[in-house]
């Protein structure tokens, strides 16, 4: 089947989204995720050609590729030849060593085919050393140590009892480690695919070989643990949603307040925590004034933009970004990581209204990044 026979419409751009292939599968058997049916209601709207498609899909040869589209007169989701995407929209999760899903970012990368995020992946320890060269961004920053031997953690324990290690590139929760020292011990715990797994080490050299098999030899940091703001004895942050606009304008479209689970030491959404929309949080369940909430909004959104717009130097344009963001007791923000490729659970805390511009924010800009390739290619 060949797309252009079908909803194409010509003067509007070709945006192929790169998923994994189980996502293809599903959208073949009709089990669409709510983000994916979304997305598609948002394209009607910005009036794009999207289609869905993983790397094993790419013909490099004819450069064609067998993606899936949301078919309106059959209303099903069906498969059809494309040609390679104007605009690219990657959102495929990925191990650093796929071969595969590298050969299609180099192959779009060189034919100059425009993406709505440059960079794949977040490396955190070289994205704190570039923020803290901002003297702006540099007290929102937790003190951060790449672990290299035994005193670093040493060191780190002088100034704080409770560390945060994270893996230099997994999200979504995982790579992440709570330990805490206590009189007579060392207190961890971190997630495994079956839950919290928690437990005690007796001296440094048992926690260091803990610490060591939980990371195997990947590269981690250690962080100091922020006293951050609580409601009902549990954990709070910020997940927000910074995106650029069909203008290419940054606008934060969501603030969700994320409220850690029972014993967890992570707000992550696979930890299953309370998510809340910002006004109704901080309204009702902390009793802040509009005066004070609209103070908070402000410096938040000084400090996304400051963020985003540091990152851009250093890694190339984005389209949008997920920053976690910690308050803590007395009223000071801090940046705990930025997502390249945010999943959008907490956004659905959200109004449907705010749901829509998130998912409609990437499509416009695709057509913003079109429109200006087209005219730097007339100007030529």
């Amino acid at each position: 089947m060949d797309f252009d026979k079908y909803d194409s419409d010509n003067n509007s751009p070709y945006i192929g989204v790169h998923v994994k292939s189980k996502v293809i599968n599903s959208l073949i058997k009709q089990k669409v995720s709510r983000n994916n049916k979304r997305l598609q209601k948002m394209n009607k709207i910005a009036k794009t050609n999207l289609y869905f498609f993983s790397e094993i899909d790419v013909d490099y040869i004819s450069k064609k590729i067998k993606g899936v589209f949301y078919n309106t007169q059959t209303r099903k989701w069906t498969v059809a030849d494309f040609p390679f995407p104007d605009v690219y929209y990657n959102r495929r999760g990925e191990k650093k060593d796929n071969k595969d899903v590298q050969t299609v970012r180099e192959t779009f990368e060189k034919m100059g085919i425009a993406k709505i995020n440059s960079n794949h992946f977040y490396n955190k320890w070289y994205s704190h050393q570039e923020l803290d060269k901002n003297e702006e961004l540099r007290p929102h920053l937790p003190k951060t140590i790449l672990y290299k031997t035994e005193s670093n953690l040493v060191n780190m324990f002088k100034d704080t009892s409770s560390l945060f290690l994270k893996s230099l590139r997994q999200n979504n929760g995982k790579g992440i480690m709570s330990v805490t020292k206590k009189t007579n011990c060392y207190e961890y715990k971190y997630f495994i695919e079956r839950g919290l797994k928690e437990g005690t080490a007796s001296t440094l050299e048992e926690l260091i070989q803990i610490i060591l098999s939980f990371y195997t030899d990947s590269e981690f940091i250690v962080q100091k643990q922020i006293d951050l703001l609580q409601y009902n004895h549990a954990t709070l942050d910020l997940r927000c949603d910074v995106q650029r606009n069909g203008k290419g304008e940054l606008e934060c479209v969501s603030y969700a307040v994320r409220v850690s689970a029972k014993n967890s030491h992570i707000t992550n959404t696979r930890t299953n925590p309370n998510i809340y929309p910002f006004e109704t949080f901080f309204k009702e369940k902390l009793e802040f004034s509009d005066e004070e909430m609209l103070r908070l909004k402000n410096r938040l959104e000084r400090l996304l933009f400051t963020i985003y717009e540091k990152l851009e130097l250093n890694f190339g344009s984005y389209g949008e970004m997920g920053i976690d963001i910690g308050i803590d007791k007395e009223g000071r923000l801090w940046l705990f990581e930025c997502n390249m490729k945010p999943g959008k659970n907490s956004l659905w805390a959200c109004d449907e209204q705010t749901i829509d511009r998130a998912f409609l924010n990437p499509l416009e800009y695709a057509k913003f990044l079109t429109a200006s390739s087209r005219q730097s290619e007339r100007s030529n």
